[in-house]
């Protein structure tokens, strides 16, 4: 694929000379060159035709313009900077309705009411090349809207994405892992190399996408699940009658409920199971 883009406009790298559109380091922000790659992302969003999908920060719209090439339903942009917007509009003149521009911080976007409003009964995915300062942060939030969102197809650090698809008894299993995999299967699509972006990052990055499973947590539950890996992981090498102890009227009451869930008192938090850890935030009043 030549960078003459499909749709006719600029190529990303006109847009980010037109735009004088410098990649902020204070916005986290590492562009996409390579179409290829942003191809690569775009079609491995699931029943991306029929879908509603959310992307977070566009800058060239290199991502922007694959998703709508592979012909999704609505593209709902959330863009923080200002010079990029400009971009986005261009954008619009020729994809019209099927392009929704919002300018805002994606940390203050209410994505229930996007839904609600530009969804209703379709599927609602994120796709998005994250700025790494606010990716967990945005990933959490996510994740206590499941209820609501049905795929989610990420870029992060590549330490980051081990950690979200970490499984018990490896050394980057801990909260993320744990919140993430009730509500969500999780997996590493593929690695991307640093060459792939402008300017180049220090690491290499990677795809995660998340699917919904067909039983999620509730917020209160989740919140509990939460609790509980706080203190399991405050001291991670310490065994779970002492991290757990706060959580529970005394050590006895603590002692049976571990029983009861056949779970080792001398166990650490590194070892129980997602699963686990909700059945023990199910056991606390």
């Amino acid at each position: 694929m030549n960078m003459n883009f499909y749709d006719n406009l600029p190529s990303v790298a006109e847009f980010i000379e037109k735009y004088n559109l410098k990649a902020l380091k204070s916005l986290g922000q590492n562009f996409i060159l390579d179409l290829n790659l942003t191809d690569k992302i775009a079609k491995t969003i699931p029943n991306i035709q029929d879908s509603v999908v959310v992307e977070i920060g566009s800058g060239p719209a290199g991502l922007t313009r694959a998703i709508l090439k592979n012909n999704v339903k609505k593209l709902i942009a959330i863009e923080f900077d200002k010079r990029a917007i400009g971009i986005l509009n261009e954008l619009k003149e020729t994809y019209g309705d099927r392009l929704v521009i919002i300018e805002s911080d994606a940390l203050k976007v209410d994505f229930r009411k996007l839904k609600n409003e530009y969804a209703k009964d379709l599927p609602f995915r994120i796709c998005s090349n994250l700025p790494y300062n606010i990716s967990i942060p945005l990933t959490i939030n996510w994740i206590y809207c499941a209820d609501i969102i049905d795929s989610m197809t990420l870029m992060f650090q590549l330490e980051v994405g081990k950690r979200i698809t970490s499984v018990p008894k490896t050394k980057d299993y801990g909260r993320i892992s744990i919140i993430s995999q009730l509500n969500f299967k999780t997996k590493i699509l593929f690695e991307v190399s640093r060459n792939c972006f402008t300017p180049p990052p220090k690491i290499t990055s990677c795809i995660v996408q998340f699917n919904k499973l067909n039983n999620i947590l509730d917020i209160k539950t989740l919140k509990k699940v939460e609790m509980v890996v706080k203190y399991a992981f405050s001291q991670r090498r310490k065994m779970l009658r002492s991290t757990l102890k706060p959580l529970f009227k005394n050590s006895e009451e603590l002692s049976l409920v571990l029983k009861n869930l056949k779970i080792m008192e001398t166990a650490r938090a590194e070892d129980l199971s997602p699963n686990d850890f909700l059945n023990i935030a199910n056991s606390i009043c």
